[in-house]
């Protein structure tokens, strides 16, 4: 299993494919340092596929940020469709340290 994507500047390294799975997720602070990252959240699940979850929950979310020490987190993909089973209310609870929640269609600049 493959998970995510990372991109570097200067020189512009873009599309870089990372280790997924547990084990995967703790190399990668070994091989990358991570400035910003966009975590998908929303807890969605589908009837027809089971227990796999399309997105995370917020507290994999936690998980994730435990090990991967971003200077920003952006959560992203977490309400505006009936699918999603946890909004930005129950990502606040859990969520803490540098996290940077963007408003819905307006544009941002994102710090690496």
């Amino acid at each position: 299993m493959r998970a995510g994507s990372a991109a570097r500047r200067p020189g512009v390294r873009i599309g870089r494919t990372l280790p997924g799975g547990r084990r995967g997720l703790r190399e990668i602070p070994e091989r990358l340092s991570v400035g910003t990252a966009l975590v998908h959240l929303g807890g969605v699940r589908f009837p027809i596929s089971g227990p796999l979850r399309y997105t995370m929950t917020a507290r994999d979310a936690v998980e994730l940020c435990a090990a991967l020490r971003p200077a920003t987190v952006i959560p992203v993909h977490y309400e505006g469709w009936q699918h999603f089973r946890e909004g930005r209310a129950a990502a606040e609870r859990v969520l803490t340290g540098p996290v940077r929640w963007l408003q819905l269609g307006v544009p941002a600049d994102v710090e690496a």
